[in-house]
Order: C-alpha cells, then structure tokens, then sequence
C-alpha cells in the first residue's frame, strides 16, 4: 500500500522508514565520459524523478576504473516506481551503458518488489535492515 508522499502530507518521514543504497559501480568508459553522463541522469531525476528520491551522491577519482554512488529513499515503496520512471529515459541509458555494478549495501528495509530487482544482479552482498537510532532533520 502507498503512503501519502511528503509533499502531500507536508511532513518527513521518520528516519526508520529511510532506505539507502551504497553502490560501487565499475567503469566501462573513461571517467571524463562517465561524469558527462551521470551528470545528465542526475540531473533530470532533480528535475523529474520521485520526490521520495531525497539524495544521490557519486564519488570517484579521474583515472579510476570505479565509482561509489549513494541513494536514499524516504518511503521504500516508492522505489519501483522510480526504477520504472529512470528506465524509460535516455539519460538512464546512457548512464547504464557506462557502469557495471559491482557491490550494493543496503541500509534499511527494501520493499517487496524491489528486493528481486537489486537481486537479480547478484552484487547484494550486505542488508542492515533494522534501523536501530537516527533522525531527519
């Protein structure tokens, strides 16, 4: 079942109910080709993508042959829906065609329909799910 989003509540959810991914993604292109494209792809999820999308970060260092990347989502079931939005767009593609997942951690609770999709790349290799003390401000 969906929750209300922020916007339409106008309140955060709480800190427990945030998922993250941490990703480290391998280079299929140079560095320079894959910045071009994971700046284009971030920004039309700014402009586009799901307001339960509240952060994404990559890091990396020119001449490296990885990437690490940080997601995090405030509402879980909302995750799919993103999946299927970035899935369509050219940018996406773009950005896919340059990396190659090679680790994800995720901290807090996948939801039913997305626990298969990251699995069907076999490079989940942790899962905290239970989140134990944090906040949002």
């Amino acid at each position: 079942m969906l929750r209300p989003s922020e916007k339409d509540t106008g309140m955060k959810a709480p800190a427990s109910e945030y998922v993250t991914l941490v990703e480290v993604l391998e280079l299929t292109v140079p560095y320079e080709e894959f910045a071009q494209a994971v700046g284009a792809a971030t920004r039309r999820l700014e402009a586009e993508g799901v307001r339960e999308l509240v952060t994404v970060h990559f890091y990396g260092n020119p001449g490296s042959t990885e990437v690490g990347a940080i997601l995090t989502f405030s509402n879980r079931e909302r995750m799919i829906e993103h999946i299927g939005m970035i899935s369509e767009w050219e940018e996406f593609r773009r950005f896919f065609a340059c990396v190659r997942p090679l680790d994800v951690r995720v901290y807090g609770k996948l939801s039913e329909e997305a626990e298969p999709w990251i699995g069907r790349f076999d490079v989940l290799s942790k899962k905290f799910e239970e989140h134990i003390a944090g906040f949002v401000r």
